[in-house]
């Protein structure tokens, strides 16, 4: 019967995140809990509501509880996590087809994703230690110079997400807090964009060629993979890795999007936004030990034969892609 119970708990939240993904949330998840406990505030769409962020870390939220004695409580985001939409759910379709203007949702992102924080209703860090909170109706605040809550008539409003604190306390569940860890950004990517895009507003692609100088810091048989960091499927990515048999190699990248990758304003259906205009570098060492150290040495941008074209195909000087490591950003 336990296990019952917490697979119909997954499913409830499941539910409930689809249903925020890409706007700010209206309550938490559940809108009830008790001292101890772990919400989920949805904190708006990354690309709407935090303007592309590849890298929003814990440490840039600030969240507090005011409780029904009007106590205000210091909060923590515990994980933090992005999630997106299936191509076919509804929020994309509304999107394309411009639909979703009759929920009142204007300016939404087509294949934007979420930012979610997991936050325990304990003393920050002390994962164990449930908070003081007087029984009844309260609100969580999250404030961020990353985010730029919209909080209209539809979506909520990042200063006041209301939560209902009900009597009792919770001590951890393992099981619960389990489920996000897959979730979480993994340490082992570098993040391979622009270095500066003032004054352009459309690109039409980018031609990366990315050198490892040692390929014993690989897994055995599993290669370097790069990805479009961002989620828009119009966004066409491919690579080839061509090793030298000295254990150095090259990996070879193309990004296009016949449509564009444009600023907001520009946007129309296939193109893309300028912040997808980004790569992930993800290696997988032996042993399965981050070594950033050692993954930062290993890896380059052959900047000399790398470069960003225009719309028509010809190269857009002084734009330079600018490789960082993901503990650095």
């Amino acid at each position: 019967m336990f296990s019952r119970i917490k697979r119909i708990q997954g499913v409830i939240f499941l539910l409930a995140l689809s249903w925020v993904v890409g706007c700010a949330q209206t309550k938490t998840v559940p809108g009830y809990a008790r001292a101890g406990d772990h919400v989920v505030l949805g904190l708006g769409g990354i690309e709407r509501n935090v303007n592309g962020e590849v890298a929003l870390a814990r440490s840039d939220l600030t969240i507090t509880l005011t409780d029904a004695n009007n106590v205000v409580h210091n909060l923590e985001a515990r994980y933090l996590f992005k999630s997106f939409p299936d191509y076919s759910s509804w929020l994309t379709g509304s999107n394309l087809e411009g639909t979703i203007t009759n929920y009142a949702l204007t300016d939404m992102v087509p294949f934007d994703g979420g930012w979610f924080a997991v936050v325990p209703l304990t003393y920050p860090g002390q994962y164990t230690s449930p908070l003081p909170l007087a029984v009844g109706d309260a609100t969580v605040a999250v404030t961020s110079p990353k985010l730029t809550p919209i909080g209209n008539a539809v979506e909520g409003d990042l200063s006041a997400i209301p939560i209902e604190i009900i009597p009792g306390t919770s001590a951890p569940d393992s099981e619960y807090i389990r489920q996000f860890l897959g979730y979480l950004d993994n340490g082992r990517n570098f993040l391979i964009e622009p270095d500066d895009l003032t004054g352009v507003s459309e690109v039409g692609g980018a031609y990366l060629v990315i050198d490892y100088n040692d390929d014993s810091f690989f897994r055995p048989g599993v290669e370097p993979v790069v990805v479009p960091a961002g989620h828009n499927p119009f966004a066409q990515l491919s690579y080839n890795h061509v090793p030298n048999g000295d254990g150095t190699g090259t990996l070879y990248v193309t990004l296009l999007n016949p449509a564009g990758f444009k600023t907001l304003a520009n946007l129309d259906q296939n193109s893309s936004l300028l912040s997808d205009l980004r790569v992930r570098l993800n290696y997988f060492p032996s042993n399965n030990q981050p070594w950033a150290t050692e993954a930062k040495a290993s890896f380059s941008v052959d900047v000399a034969n790398s470069y960003y074209i225009d719309m028509n195909g010809d190269v857009i000087a002084n734009v330079t892609p600018v490789m960082t490591h993901v503990e650095d950003l």
